[in-house]
């Protein structure tokens, strides 16, 4: 199902998903696509401007989500140009899912004008990571820290907690590297891991932990998975990002914790001092086009 976030509802999301402002011709916009495990992302975004604070990350001017093999919201899209004064607009695509990021490229309206960029070699990011095999991270947890390195203040340590297919939790140093992180099952995967590995089991979407208080002492089945999703899910999320505060000889509180990804409302309200920024990866692939747009060598 296609999931549409139109300019004259975008202040109505917790997370502020959007901006809701219609730019003038003189900036540069950037369309940016996540192709993810499940779904994919994609984003209108002011790369550049007057109004944009060295430290602000690129404002989202409309979004959308869909599902692998839903129809591209191609007139969708064309309609967000529209809106800002019909101005030429740079598309940029990277995920996980190659067959997913060729479909965008096949699919492509010339209306649209030039295809994409599509952006595969993480080694060209305006960022230095620190792990035993920096080729193989993910690159929306390296999109993720690419665009945290911009609000982070100098000196500060963060921790990313990317709430997607799975769950990821990664510490970037004070300086601004990768280091690596942890990763664990996302709420619908460990939905389909208890409901396919089990006999008698339900399937628990999603969708239905956002329906209200989730019961601790969950009196039902349905409700005891609910409780462990949930509050398992925060346990986790919390308890690495003690341990990884500890073990970088940092205090708790002086490290700055982002949550973005589709279950990042879920986590968010019990998170003391975190930052929601529910578009971090396509915001983070915009400053990547950038960069690599100024320095083609690279």
């Amino acid at each position: 199902m296609m999931e549409l976030f139109p300019i004259e509802s975008c202040n109505q999301n917790p997370l502020n998903e959007c901006q809701g402002t219609i730019v003038s011709s003189s900036s540069v916009i950037r369309l940016s696509i996540d192709v993810g495990n499940s779904r994919i992302k994609f984003g209108l975004f002011r790369e550049s401007g007057q109004s944009r604070a060295p430290t602000e990350i690129p404002p989202c001017l409309n979004s959308a989500v869909i599902s692998h093999g839903d129809p591209i919201p191609w007139g969708e899209i064309q309609s967000w140009i529209d809106d800002n004064n019909k101005i030429e607009v740079k598309g940029v695509v990277a995920g996980g899912h190659p067959n997913g990021i060729a479909r965008i490229c096949d699919e492509w309206p010339d209306e649209l004008g030039q295809p994409p960029m599509v952006v595969r070699d993480t080694r060209s990011f305006p960022l230095s990571v620190n792990v035993d095999e920096p080729d193989k991270v993910g690159i929306d947890r390296l999109l993720n820290t690419v665009a945290v390195n911009v609000f982070r203040p100098v000196n500060v340590p963060a921790i990313v907690v990317d709430s997607g297919t799975a769950t990821t939790v990664d510490f970037i140093s004070a300086d601004g590297v990768f280091q690596g992180g942890a990763i664990l099952p996302g709420f619908d995967l460990l939905a389909r891991a208890l409901h396919e590995y089990t006999a008698l089991l339900p399937m628990v979407p999603m969708d239905e932990l956002a329906t209200g208080a989730c019961e601790v002492v969950g009196k039902n089945t349905r409700a005891a998975i609910r409780s462990g999703q949930v509050w398992g899910q925060l346990g986790s999320v919390r308890e690495l990002i003690r341990q990884m505060a500890a073990t970088s000889g940092v205090n708790q509180d002086d490290v700055l914790v982002t949550l973005t990804g589709g279950g990042a409302e879920l986590l968010l309200p019990h998170l003391q001092r975190a930052r929601g920024e529910p578009f971090l990866a396509l915001q983070g692939l915009v400053l990547v086009a950038a960069h690599l747009e100024q320095e083609p060598h690279a």
